[in-house]
């Protein structure tokens, strides 16, 4: 009890710190899940002819390209590449501008990373 009574100040900021952090990580499992979420209604409604929601999802995903982290860049990519030719420009498909979307967006990290290493290696 004592020990209790002389640390309380130490043992409640670290028991702040440890609830902080699991929340700080629902946070960040509860955003994936949400643009998972939204990358399959979209994929949903425009394979079952919905165009305008479909359009406007299409809308939201290509905006927060910039703000995905790489490892759900990667698996949009490998999503829709399931779905798509990638061979074949399919123009008036969504989820073919999408999947060109997130090529380009891969490509262009990957030139900024190679620059990054170029620079690093000169020094």
């Amino acid at each position: 009890m004592r020990f209790l009574r002389r640390h309380r100040y130490t043992l409640g900021f670290l028991a702040v710190l440890a609830i902080c952090s699991m929340l700080v990580q629902w946070q960040f499992q509860r955003n994936q899940s949400a643009h998972v979420r939204m990358r399959e209604d979209f994929i949903l409604l425009y394979q079952r002819g919905h165009v305008k929601p479909s359009e406007r999802l299409y809308q939201l995903l290509i905006q927060s390209l910039p703000d995905l982290s790489e490892k759900s860049l990667l698996d949009d990519f490998q999503r829709t590449a399931m779905l798509v030719d990638t061979n074949k420009p399919q123009a008036d498909s969504l989820i073919w501008k999408y999947h060109v979307s997130l090529r380009n967006e891969i490509n262009h990290r990957a030139d900024k990373r190679v620059v990054q290493l170029l620079e690093k290696s000169s020094e």
